[in-house]
């Protein structure tokens, strides 16, 4: 009986030993499993505790973002049926990219902004916090890379769907699994979004294979705190959108405005979600600048 049980421990030891080696990927990192709930929640938790700092950002942001849409003929009203009402709308493909270009760089600014603000401890004031440097542009680079990479999807579909059939099969089956890697792209990012934030904290950037390493075993949490925020946005959009059908037409130029503005207030603060799920990757997966993992969204 004794070499009975000696033998079940003997199993048990061996059993623990292999399960430690299966957490121990390639580069001899132990991989790091972030709290479930944590991912899912603490953005909107980080939003709350700082909801005075971050309302009064995004107001500020959201002045200049509607002051350059308006000015350049791009309010959101402007994508209606009241098109024709708004007392100023623009045709001009040139002046519609430069808008974006614009706007995208005031959004990478703000997301700069906030990060420095909720996570870095800094503080700013009228003076300096619309003052660019070459972070703010090295982040905005980022973000129109990041944007043009999640938009591969619909260049899959457009290719797909524009294609002329092949009669030789095995053509057709390259060209469709080709063209289909661009629907995985999203989920490959997604396990990326700590580079952000590390690149805002200072930190060393990580190499590509470490940090994929490092996210294995957390792609459903990742996801479904990425999902919990588009939802959010698309709820905004569907609200904006029924705000805009009760528009009276002759109060269309002052409620256009002014829905402008608040649609940009609240956006930059989704956005805002964004960047806090970047630092709690960033502090589960990379940790401090030290090196160490904090508790993060406590």
């Amino acid at each position: 009986m004794k070499d009975f049980f000696a033998k079940i421990n003997q199993f048990k030891q061996k059993f623990s030993e292999m399960s430690v080696q299966d957490k121990i990927n390639n580069t001899g990192e132990i991989k790091v499993k972030i709290p479930f709930s944590k991912l899912i929640f603490s953005p909107f938790g980080i939003l709350t505790n700082q909801f005075g700092s971050l309302f009064r950002l995004s107001a500020l942001f959201a002045l200049v973002l509607s002051l350059v849409s308006i000015i350049l003929g791009f309010a959101g009203i402007c994508f209606t049926q009241y098109r024709e009402a708004y007392f100023f709308c623009s045709n001009s493909n040139f002046l519609y990219i430069i808008a974006l270009l614009v706007k995208i760089f005031l959004v990478s600014m703000f997301l700069a902004r906030w990060s420095d603000i909720a996570f870095l401890k800094k503080s700013y004031d009228l003076k300096n916090i619309f003052l660019p440097s070459k972070r703010d542009c090295a982040l905005t680079c980022g973000v129109v890379l990041f944007l043009l990479l999640n938009l591969t999807p619909i260049l899959s579909f457009y290719l797909l769907y524009m294609r002329v059939p092949n009669p030789d099969w095995v053509v057709e089956v390259f060209y469709f699994a080709c063209v289909s890697v661009g629907f995985l792209v999203p989920f490959v990012l997604m396990r990326f979004y700590a580079l952000p934030a590390a690149f805002l904290s200072g930190q060393k950037l990580p190499s590509f294979s470490y940090l994929w390493q490092r996210t294995k075993g957390n792609n459903l949490a990742i996801i479904l705190s990425l999902f919990l925020v588009i939802v959010v946005m698309s709820f905004l959009a569907l609200y904006y959108q029924r705000a805009v059908s009760e528009i009276e037409p002759e109060y269309v130029n002052w409620s256009g405005t002014v829905l402008d503005y608040a649609y940009n207030l609240i956006m930059l603060m989704i956005y805002s979600l964004i960047m806090n799920h970047c630092w709690l990757q960033k502090e589960f997966l990379l940790g401090d600048d030290d090196g160490t993992r904090t508790d993060a969204g406590n």
